[in-house]
C-alpha cells in the first residue's frame, strides 16, 4: 500500500495550498492510504548553510515519514513567477546525508506532483511548475507529467466544497497515484 507525504508550502492558515492539502490529506485517508501532511515550512527551518550545521528538528521529523513515502505531492504558492523560498529551503534540507543515506538518496524512486493555488488567474504557475518540477528532478524524484492548479478563476473554496465540481482534481489525484 502507498504512503504518501504531502508538503504544504502555503504560508497562512487562509492559504488555498494549505486548504488543498487539507482535502488532499482527507481524501487520501478515506482512500485508506496512509498519509503525512507537514505544511508551515517557513518556521522552525532556518535557511541551510553551507557545512557543519546540525539538521532542524522538524527536518528529522519530516525525513523520518519520508523515507517510508513512495509518493509525495508538494502545493506550492507562486510568487513572481517562482515557487516559495521556503518550500526549496526544506527540499535542500531533505536532500543532504544523513546516517546510511547519500546526497539525494531519499528522494530516489519517489514519485512527486505539484498542485498550486494561486490568487490570480495563474499566469505565471506554468513558469514557476516547470521550474519546481525541474528542481524536484534534480534531488532525483520522478516528476508526474502535469501539475494542478487551482486559481481565483476555479474557485478553490467552492471546488472544495461541492463533490460535484471537486471530481477533476480527485481525478487528478487518482491518476497521479496510479502513474
Amino acid at each position: 500500500m502507498s504512503k504518501v507525504m504531502l508538503l504544504s508550502a502555503g504560508s497562512s492558515d487562509l492559504s488555498g495550498n494549505k486548504k488543498a492539502a487539507e482535502y488532499t490529506k482527507d481524501y487520501l485517508i478515506e482512500k485508506g492510504l496512509e498519509t503525512y501532511l507537514f505544511d508551515n515550512l517557513y518556521t522552525d527551518i532556518p535557511f541551510i548553510l553551507e557545512g557543519g550545521v546540525e539538521q532542524p528538528e522538524k527536518i528529522k521529523v519530516i525525513r523520518e515519514k519520508l523515507i517510508s513515502c513512495d509518493h509525495l505531492i508538494i502545493f506550492s504558492p507562486v510568487f513572481n513567477g517562482g515557487y516559495a523560498s521556503h518550500l526549496k529551503n526544506t527540499l535542500d534540507w531533505l536532500s543532504l546525508a544523513f546516517e546510511d543515506f547519500k546526497y539525494n538518496e531519499l528522494f530516489k524512486n519517489k514519485k512527486a506532483a505539484i498542485v498550486s493555488a494561486v490568487l490570480g488567474k495563474g499566469g505565471n504557475s506554468y513558469i514557476a511548475y516547470s521550474s519546481l518540477a525541474s528542481q524536484l528532478e534534480n534531488y532525483g524524484l520522478k516528476v508526474f507529467k502535469d501539475f494542478y492548479l487551482f486559481s481565483s478563476d476555479n474557485n478553490l473554496e467552492k471546488r472544495l466544497k461541492e463533490n460535484n465540481q471537486i471530481q477533476e482534481f480527485d481525478n487528478f489525484l487518482e491518476d497521479y497515484l496510479q502513474s
